[in-house]
């Protein structure tokens, strides 16, 4: 089995999945997905992410299956993770979507499930070497509502920017809200470094609600940095000391330059190192 993969909790040859069982999931974007990191062989954060994905599910009313819960996860994930014989780092992508066919108006909200897991170089978060480049996408902009915190299946707006960054040489694209305020990048949440204060979106500015935006503000307050939830502005962006980026597969991502203006990373390094320790459990 050349590409092994958990299918509603059941270990199958991904290249030989029917395309009917997860055609709601490509036509109208009908689901959510999960991205979670594994460290020593072993998933983190899984309760939030299970929360998130619970809370994801009832917001697009998919019926949670009562047979998928928090233990179950961590059982089809660990099995798919020795089937693949990823012992150190490693990232797992959990997808759920509308099961059945159907149109706009789907025959079933039965969820289905997809599991898939690839091995990664680095078992713990490393600091970027060089300093993201990045600017501001103003093509679109996100609209606020209760879909704003999931990473649903509709992910248009996240790929065109980050074609857009891809376009222009730069690492990364900051979006906008519809009231033009700096919510996220393309892939992470943001935290800017100004005036002695850690500042990040609030999650009512339509942001990602993530996992690791979660784990900085918790690292950053034990190593006593004042953490604010603030709107952010483009002014903002040049008057910061410091800007950087976080998913939980990366941990942080520092950014070098926007426009002319060109960044430090002391608290990235000190946040990362924190994340790390916090982590030292599944080393």
């Amino acid at each position: 089995m050349l590409n092994p993969i958990n299918l509603n909790g059941q270990i199958k040859d991904g290249d030989s999945i029917s395309f009917n069982q997860f055609k709601r999931g490509f036509n109208f974007g009908d689901g959510l997905f999960e991205t979670i990191r594994v460290i020593n062989g072993e998933s983190v954060f899984l309760d939030a992410h299970f929360n998130r994905i619970s809370s994801g599910l009832e917001v697009l009313k998919i019926k949670l299956n009562y047979s998928f819960n928090l233990n179950s996860l961590k059982r089809y994930i660990n099995e798919l993770l020795i089937y693949k014989n990823v012992k150190h780092g490693g990232k797992v992508k959990v997808y759920i979507f509308r099961g059945g066919l159907g149109t706009y108006k789907p025959e079933t909200n039965q969820m289905s499930f997809i599991i898939e897991a690839t091995d990664l170089d680095h078992n713990i978060y490393e600091l970027n070497k060089n300093g993201y480049l990045v600017d501001i996408y103003n093509e679109y902009s996100k609209t606020v509502n209760q879909l704003s915190f999931f990473k649903t299946s509709n992910s248009l707006l996240y790929v065109l920017a980050a074609v857009s960054a891809s376009e222009n040489n730069l690492d990364d694209l900051f979006l906008l809200n519809e009231k033009s305020e700096i919510i996220e990048s393309s892939n992470a949440n943001v935290f800017l470094y100004k005036d002695e204060v850690l500042l990040t979106p609030p999650l009512n500015s339509g942001c990602i609600h993530g996992i690791m935006r979660t784990e900085v503000i918790r690292a950053a307050r034990d190593l006593g940095i004042n953490v604010l939830e603030s709107n952010i502005y483009k002014e903002d962006l040049e008057n910061s000391r410091e800007i950087f980026l976080s998913n939980v597969i990366c941990g942080i991502r520092w950014v070098g330059g926007y426009k002319k203006k060109r960044f430090y990373n002391s608290i990235s390094k000190k946040i990362i190192e924190k994340l790390n320790q916090n982590l030292s459990s599944y080393q």
